[in-house]
């Protein structure tokens, strides 16, 4: 979860201005900066574990095609 308190503001902030900076839904986009901020954060968690592992899935295929080739 983001505890960094700035980058809510600033995301937010974002979110108000190309959203035309209505009136009254501060926190809307408060809310909404905040599921956005979590929701990379939990993303570039699983992209660098799942990194690895698509690279270890890709040399083994990369090995696999390989193999079959010379085996023609």
């Amino acid at each position: 979860m983001v505890n960094n308190e700035q980058a809510i503001r600033e995301a937010a902030y974002y979110l108000w201005q190309n959203a035309g900076c209505p009136n009254g839904q501060d926190n809307y986009f408060w809310n909404e900066a905040l599921k956005q901020l979590n929701c990379c954060n939990k993303s570039s968690c699983n992209k660098k574990s799942s990194s690895a592992s698509a690279k270890k899935s890709s040399s083994t295929s990369t090995k696999k095609s390989l193999s079959s080739k010379s085996k023609k």
